[in-house]
């Protein structure tokens, strides 16, 4: 289901390709820094997106051990920088760790207080995280041990109500309840400056990926991006709906989206300070949580009716990469063909083949293939010689074969034409029989076992594909042959991801 952008005056024309519907509120979408998965939360289980198809690529749920809560809502989800692992934090009162590839690694922690408001990675692999509601505390685990290590780092005189840290984890922002952000260095853990800002807000205090600015909410109507460096007001955002749940910069720390209390979703520039671009959500719907792809060519937005959104920013539509056009890159393909081949003898009209082979073009100009083949030699005159079987005489006996190999190939592509010219070697094996196909004395020999080599050169444009070349067979020693066929792209077969819908 595909909508265009929203409807004010000023608003561009944009897609917003829906993804999946939830019964559930979607509370947190996350990216990894390779941009190659994203993760979002519905209700008490994640999704693991492949970012290139929007297909699922895992679902992780909240049963990993016996302690574990199932029903737990996930608020809150971080990558580690290599994706490996990924950080949730849940509303039981709980921090799960999940190792991305098995849903058993799985590592859960637990708080000392009444909640665990939020989590985050302070480079790889260690946690902070306000394990008793109030105070700051990290998380590791020991090398050798395997052991988790919990250490307090910092007292505060309130409640933690948000985290944020910088991809290094050298700089970390502490947000108390009463409103106060703390900047944190985490190498002498020391408070580098503080900050009051707007306490009922709803979004929480966010870095830049450079760690030089940071935002948060003034008041209800207003953001400010404030420097880390020197302390000062760098710009502020104001939108008379207000802000509803959540604002974060792009990767490149030139922009910021957030979601507006009227069912908008809007990018600024941060150096102007002006809208940017915009959507409006269908249904009276509100952003709940956003996110920036690595490269900045789309958001992912979760919502609260539970609906999750691709926003591709240029306007157009979504296309799957395995739908993408191919530029500069020879597709893998499976090609099927007919051919004849030349036995060498007077008394046979030729081998007719049939051929089914594949390539995989891994490291262009070269690839490598393996094919597979059935063949029968048609008499064009009478059989030449006596042959007995079992004390039964074959007269006039076709030639069947069956043939297998693997070739190696090296390929000039011309992409203005499509046109392939390519040559490869073969080396294989067969199989060979005569059988006497009459009805009133069919008769076979036994097998003929063989082997083979070949050399081809060939022709493809676009589909079609023509080639030929010589053989030497150990049973019939140098043979001709010739074949055309189609070639079909391996994608051609797969299956086209659909829009989810795990609603209950």
């Amino acid at each position: 289901m595909n909508s265009d952008a929203g409807d004010g005056e000023g608003d561009k024309d944009l897609t917003q390709d829906y993804l999946a519907k939830s019964a559930y509120p979607v509370n947190a979408v996350v990216w990894t820094r390779d941009g190659k998965y994203f993760a979002t939360s519905w209700n008490n289980s994640i999704i693991l997106w492949n970012a290139g198809s929007n297909t699922i690529a895992a679902i992780y749920s909240n049963s990993v051990n016996e302690n574990s809560n199932p029903l737990a809502n996930v608020t809150s989800l971080q990558f580690t920088s290599d994706g490996r692992y990924m950080l949730s934090v849940r509303d039981d009162n709980t921090v799960l760790v999940h190792s991305i590839g098995t849903n058993s690694d799985s590592t859960l922690i637990n708080g000392t207080g009444s909640s665990i408001p939020d989590a985050v990675y302070a480079g790889d692999y260690k946690i902070l995280l306000p394990l008793d509601g109030q105070n700051l505390y990290e998380s590791y685990r020991l090398t050798e041990s395997g052991n988790q290590m919990i250490e307090e780092r910092l007292d505060f005189a309130d409640g933690i109500w948000a985290l944020a840290s910088t991809p290094t984890g050298q700089r970390v922002l502490v947000t108390s309840e009463s409103g106060t952000v703390h900047l944190i260095d985490t190498g002498s853990w020391e408070e580098l400056a503080n900050y009051t800002r707007y306490t009922l807000s709803r979004v929480k205090p966010r870095f830049s990926q450079d760690g030089i600015y940071f935002l948060a909410a003034q008041d209800q109507n207003s953001l400010i991006i404030s420097s880390t460096a020197d302390e000062s007001d760098f710009y502020i955002l104001e939108e008379d709906a207000g802000f509803s749940y959540t604002a974060e910069f792009s990767s490149d720390g030139l922009k910021i989206v957030a979601g507006i209390n009227d069912g908008n979703v809007k990018i600024y520039d941060i150096a102007s300070g002006l809208e940017e671009n915009s959507f409006k959500l269908m249904y009276g719907d509100m952003a709940k949580s956003l996110a920036f792809s690595p490269d900045g060519k789309y958001v992912i937005i979760g919502t609260a009716l539970g609906y999750i959104y691709r926003w591709v920013l240029d306007g157009s539509e979504f296309v799957p990469e395995d739908e993408l056009p191919q530029e500069n890159k020879l597709e893998n393909s499976l090609t099927l063909g007919i051919g004849y081949s030349r036995l060498g003898t007077d008394y046979y009209l030729g081998n007719f083949l049939f051929d089914v082979s594949y390539r995989n073009y891994f490291r262009p100009p070269f690839y490598l293939g393996a094919g597979l083949g059935l063949g029968a030699g048609i008499p064009g005159s009478e059989f030449p010689y006596t042959y007995y079987e079992d004390g039964s005489q074959l007269s006039n006996p076709f030639i069947y074969t069956l043939n297998s190999n693997a070739l190696i190939g090296l390929v000039y592509y011309n992409k203005k034409y499509d046109i392939h010219v390519f040559s490869e070697a073969g080396l294989g094996w067969n199989i060979r029989m005569l059988f006497d196909n009459s009805l009133q004395y069919p008769h076979r020999s036994k097998p003929y076992f063989g082997g083979y080599g070949e050399l081809l050169v060939g022709l493809q444009w676009k589909w079609a594909r023509v080639w030929g070349g010589f053989q030497y067979d150990s049973n019939l020693h140098w043979l001709s042959k010739v074949c055309v066929g189609v070639a079909m792209p391996t994608r051609t077969f797969r299956k086209s991801g659909k829009k989810a819908d795990v609603s209950e």
